[in-house]
């Protein structure tokens, strides 16, 4: 696997940045994720057009057999964490990662793999997982779908909750019962005997459905015992390259509030002057760079630096990084005072991402819990 070294990295993190400024600035993300009167479905495809043909973000990952760059989780990480200071609603971990992450290990179950892969890279379609009922940790017996064999090919029946982008994506990756054993199919381009209803959601760049399945057409992709195993593997991958996204919005909201400090006065002084305003902003920047760290760590286990440690420390950056994004966001507010409250400043839509991403996939809880037994420190 190639790695990237300092300045790749940093010219990568430049092109992400770079686009995000010029076509999703905060009155955009707004708009797209906000505002009821617009069809996008909480997904800037202008936006995401731009990233999959000009930057490449949904092919850094992957294989270069495949068409990719072969650059591995650590990659992701960059982009996603230039996609979390700017709040960017585009379907990146649930298509770009998750999803892509799924059908990549699934390639040759059938004829079509290759193509489909080919559709996501491009940006000309995306992808959702329909897994668990509640969008939570993965964990065994979690699905609440189930498949059934019939004379020309499987069907889906049953209710899924809180699919991540379940409601714009083209194709769905799908973990249902049958047969006794947990099986992943795919089901595309949204046939009928498949409804997705958008669920209402703290953050309108996190957009979530309930999708409901009724005899819907399905691709038999995996079998003889290999789900669990991938899905779990899939989804650490989903919750590292999540917690570089945490990491980029707590960077983000710290300068936020520093830059706020230093120019609002009270009592003829900045207020950054004064030693409570000091100490949430250094607690602030100590719990960033323990996020950055436990991140990085998650990515380079996944990565294969580390062999045997990618479960559990997927799950610890996941639980310091949602701590670290909530601690921010809830600081940012504080220090602006009274508008800090208000829709009109950009505080509260930190606090909706980070109150978001502390739930998905797992509270902080549920990861340190997974980190106590795995990593065997108590």
């Amino acid at each position: 696997m190639t790695q990237l070294d300092v300045e790749q990295r940093q010219q990568l993190a430049d092109a992400v940045r770079a686009a995000c400024e010029r076509l999703s600035p905060e009155g955009r993300v707004r708009a797209v994720a906000y505002d009821g009167k617009s069809d996008t479905r909480g997904v800037d495809s202008d936006l995401w057009k731009v990233l999959c043909s000009q930057v490449g973000v949904t092919a850094i990952a992957l294989p270069d057999h495949l068409g990719g760059a072969g650059l591995g989780a650590s990659a992701l990480g960059v982009v996603a964490h230039e996609l979390g200071r700017a709040l960017a609603p585009v379907p990146f971990v649930a298509s770009a990662v998750l999803a892509t992450g799924l059908l990549t290990e699934l390639r040759g179950a059938d004829a079509g793999s290759d193509s489909r892969l080919a559709g996501l890279i491009d940006g000309n379609r995306t992808a959702a997982a329909a897994l668990t009922s509640d969008g939570g940790l993965w964990r065994s017996g979690a699905a609440s779908l189930r498949a059934e064999r019939m004379p020309d090919g499987w069907v889906i029946r049953g209710v899924v909750r809180h699919v991540l982008n379940g409601d714009a994506a083209d194709d769905l990756v799908v973990a249902a019962n049958a047969d006794g054993e947990l099986k992943l199919f795919l089901v595309e381009g949204r046939p009928s005997g498949v409804s997705a209803a958008p669920e209402p959601v703290l953050d309108g760049t996190r957009p979530m459905a309930t999708l409901t399945f009724d005899g819907a057409p399905a691709v038999l992709l995996s079998g003889d015992g290999q789900a669990e195993g991938i899905i779990g593997r899939a989804v650490d991958l989903a919750i590292a390259v999540m917690s570089a996204e945490q990491v980029g919005a707590c960077e983000r909201v710290l300068e936020i509030a520093t830059d706020y400090a230093r120019t609002r006065e009270q009592f003829n002084r900045a207020i950054g002057s004064f030693q409570a305003i000091k100490h949430k902003c250094a607690d602030m920047l100590v719990e960033l760079e323990w996020a950055r760290s436990a991140s990085q760590a998650a990515l380079e286990a996944l990565d294969g630096a580390v062999a045997g440690e990618s479960g559990w420390r997927a799950s610890m950056a996941k639980a310091v990084c949602s701590e670290a994004l909530r601690n921010a966001a809830n600081a940012n507010v504080q220090i602006h005072g009274g508008i800090g409250f208000t829709w009109e400043d950009s505080a509260h839509l930190y606090v909706r991402r980070a109150r978001t991403d502390e739930v998905l996939f797992g509270r902080p809880t549920d990861h340190w819990n997974r980190l106590a037994v795995e990593a065997k420190i108590m």
